[in-house]
C-alpha cells in the first residue's frame, strides 16, 4: 500500500490542519483543505490520492480559484501571464486556465508510506499559491466571486 490513510490523517491532526475526508470513486481518498490566501480569499485546496497495493502511487494537489476570471476578453493575457508564472514562479506546480475562467494551481507527484513529503507539498503550495495572488490581479483585475 502506498500513502497509509491513518499515519497520513495523524500528520494532519497533529500540525493541527483540519480536513474533510472522502472515499470517491475507485477507492481512492479525497481530501479538502482551506487556506487563506489573502485578507478576503479563502482557497480550497484538493488532495487525492491513488488508492494501490503498490508501494508508490500517484497524488494530485489541487488549489482551487486561485483566480477567477471576471472579463473574459483578458484570456490572452491570462494565458501569457500563466505561462510566464509557470516559467519563473510556480516551481514543480503548474497554474491552469479552465474553461469557466478558474485559474488553479496543481501539483501531481508519486507518494509512497511516508507522508511527510505529501504535507510539505501540500504547504509549500499553500504559500505559492499565496504569492501569485498579486501578480494576478494586477494584471487580470480583481477576482470574481467563487
Amino acid at each position: 500500500m502506498a500513502l497509509d490513510k491513518t499515519v497520513f490523517e495523524a500528520l494532519l491532526t497533529e500540525k493541527e490542519l483540519p480536513f474533510d475526508y472522502t472515499q470517491i470513486e475507485g477507492g481512492h481518498h479525497l481530501y479538502r483543505f482551506k487556506f487563506k490566501a489573502s485578507q478576503s480569499r479563502v482557497l480550497i485546496v484538493e488532495v487525492i490520492v491513488q488508492e494501490t497495493e503498490e508501494s508508490f502511487g500517484d497524488a494530485q494537489i489541487i488549489y482551487r480559484h486561485v483566480h477567477m476570471m471576471s472579463n473574459f476578453n483578458k484570456q490572452a493575457a491570462a494565458l501569457e501571464l500563466i505561462n510566464e508564472l509557470n516559467e519563473m514562479k510556480t516551481g514543480y506546480y503548474a497554474l491552469h486556465l479552465a474553461g469557466d475562467g478558474e485559474i488553479f494551481l496543481r501539483n501531481l507527484m508519486r507518494v509512497g508510506q511516508d507522508p511527510q513529503p505529501l504535507y510539505e507539498t501540500l504547504v509549500v503550495g499553500s504559500g505559492i499559491a499565496r504569492s501569485l495572488q498579486e501578480p494576478l490581479t494586477a494584471q487580470l483585475g480583481e477576482s470574481a466571486p467563487v
